[in-house]
């Protein structure tokens, strides 16, 4: 059996999610009183036949139907996902968007990089979820 772990003294195990809860619950009270249609909507783009990558949106939809947010998986070709970005950046109507990775692997850009590093500066910096655009790297790289 695996030793017990010793903690100090008054201190004890915060399990994450009792620190989740009050936000959970801040943002469920939020969105239960927005009309279908005004809900945050994220979009996540699928275009690889990854197992683990449709499982990954499988539960983003879950959790934001859970939390009354709306989730919209577009599930397209690989050629066509430069133009399906594009779209969705376009579109007022969703205020997140997210790309399930390795689409193209390490697959070279004209522009320098990999075409997955393209895409990820390709997502529009207001739409950027995940933080993974040239934009939020740089900052985070100069602790700004």
């Amino acid at each position: 059996a695996a030793p017990k772990p010793e903690y100090a003294p008054g201190a004890r195990k915060v399990l994450a999610d009792e620190v989740a809860k009050p936000f959970l619950d801040e943002i469920q009270a939020a969105t239960a009183s927005l009309e279908a249609g005004q809900r945050p909507k994220l979009v996540g783009l699928l275009a690889n036949s990854d197992p683990a990558a449709a499982k990954y949106a499988e539960w983003t939809g879950r959790t934001f139907k859970r939390d009354g947010l709306d989730f919209e998986v577009r599930q397209v070709e690989g050629d066509d996902l430069e133009k399906a970005l594009e779209e969705a950046n376009r579109d007022s109507t969703v205020h997140g968007i997210m790309i399930y990775y390795p689409v193209f692997g390490e697959r070279p850009c004209f522009n320098g990089g990999s075409f997955d590093d393209s895409l990820r500066d390709s997502v529009s910096l207001c739409k950027d979820v995940e933080g993974l655009c040239h934009f939020y790297r740089r900052t985070l790289y100069r602790n700004q």
